[in-house]
């Protein structure tokens, strides 16, 4: 799920940036602390929007830098349980396949694809189901609702664990034929 943040901070300003725009230097000072970094409750952010710095700064003794207040937005991504999924998948391999979320990857167990018994070709580096004949390979798109999401060390990326057994899940193709 994308979320859209209100915060505000404190930004320092460097001596060798003054008489640089401030909206600027904040802008890039607030990349550096906090963009493609994994926040707890956050999530991952993934931008630093509209940034609205206090004119005034503080000064610190000792310091030759100028602390101002800021205003800001964030763009982050926290992938929920039970939410719907689109992606495109990146690697099969006898276990599952990885499917790319956008700023996340997560991985269908080969037990989650579909009811089939499914196989692993090794050679064409594809899935197929024993009965149905379906298959699933690198590059196709696919809908699925993630089942889990394990967070790991602080800093890394949490793994996210997808189901397409469910009705209206799996490679879109498959879903597309259902309906018909």
């Amino acid at each position: 799920m994308y979320k859209l943040i209100k915060a505000r901070s404190i930004v320092r300003i460097p001596p060798n940036e003054f008489g640089k725009p401030l909206n600027e230097i904040a802008l890039n000072e607030l990349r550096q602390q906090y963009q493609e970094k994994i926040l707890k409750d956050l999530g991952l952010v993934l931008a630093i929007l509209n940034v609205k710095i206090s004119e005034e700064g503080i000064l610190v003794f000792g310091d030759g830098a100028t602390y101002h207040e800021v205003e800001f937005d964030m763009i982050t991504y926290v992938p929920v349980v039970q939410e719907v999924v689109e992606g495109e998948v990146l690697q099969v391999d006898n276990y599952g396949v990885f499917v790319n979320l956008g700023p996340m990857d997560g991985l269908v167990h080969i037990s989650q694809i579909t009811d089939d018994t499914l196989k692993y070709d090794n050679v064409r580096g594809i899935i197929f189901g024993e009965k149905s004949k379906k298959v699933i390979q690198k590059g196709d798109k696919v809908r699925a609702r993630v089942i889990s999401v394990a967070s790991t060390v602080t800093g890394r990326l949490p793994r996210i664990a997808l189901t397409m057994r469910q009705p209206y899940l799996g490679k879109l193709e498959w879903i597309t034929q259902a309906k018909k």
